[in-house]
């Protein structure tokens, strides 16, 4: 399907840009949206859709470096804030993720997942106490959120809160507090939780590097 292109207007790129985005043809749209730019380079837009392609091509790299340019034209731009942290998150740079989820914190512009990531960084980066703080802060908002939704919780739902509280358990681990984090095992529906109550009875400095050095996902 072709779209009828405006010379100076950018929304009809855009728009040739989904389509190829939808086929499948990641390269055209690409180059819809490099035009995109090259009209309306103040528009930030097309550099954020542009950030979000490049990450379904494989490319963190380079979608890290567009939420880059999205951030120097808009500095409010939240999510391409919250897509940053999340990429440099997943490619072990924890320590810059974790900037910009402070940031979204900051501005209050946090969302439950935000702060998850957060706290999840912060328990292995020498920071545990601010990382039970903000999981247990994330379970509420997460909890809340669904609670008002209409119908019940879906299992995605509860498998994120029960996620939530073996990140909290993690924390609480690498914090020390290793009895506070027995209880949130032995509580646990999760099917790792036996396999990790056993690791926290037998080996607890064991289980605290585990969580140190454990990839983000």
């Amino acid at each position: 399907m072709a779209v009828r292109l405006d010379p100076f207007d950018t929304d009809a790129l855009q728009a040739q840009s989904l389509l190829w985005r939808q086929q499948r043809n990641y390269d055209r749209a690409v180059l819809a949206l490099r035009e995109a730019i090259a009209r309306d380079p103040n528009n930030y837009v097309p550099y954020l859709t542009l950030a979000n392609l490049r990450l379904t091509m494989g490319e963190p790299d380079a979608a890290v470096e567009g939420y880059r340019d999205v951030l120097e034209l808009n500095p409010n731009a939240v999510l391409a804030r919250s897509s940053l942290a999340r990429t440099l998150m997943r490619q072990g740079k924890l320590r810059e993720a974790k900037v910009e989820f402070e940031t979204l914190k900051d501005e209050k512009s946090a969302t439950y997942q935000d702060l998850y990531d957060l706290g999840r960084i912060q328990a292995r980066t020498g920071e545990a106490p601010e990382g039970v703080k903000n999981i247990k802060r994330a379970r509420r908002m997460a909890e809340a959120q669904f609670d008002k939704a209409p119908g019940a919780q879906t299992e995605r739902q509860q498998q994120l809160l029960v996620s939530m509280d073996l990140a909290t358990a993690d924390a609480l681990v690498v914090q020390g507090r290793i009895g506070q984090a027995q209880r949130i095992l032995s509580e646990s529906t999760s099917e790792q939780a036996p396999s990790l109550l056993k690791l926290l009875a037998s080996d607890p400095e064991a289980y605290r590097e585990q969580v140190i050095n454990s990839d983000i996902l």
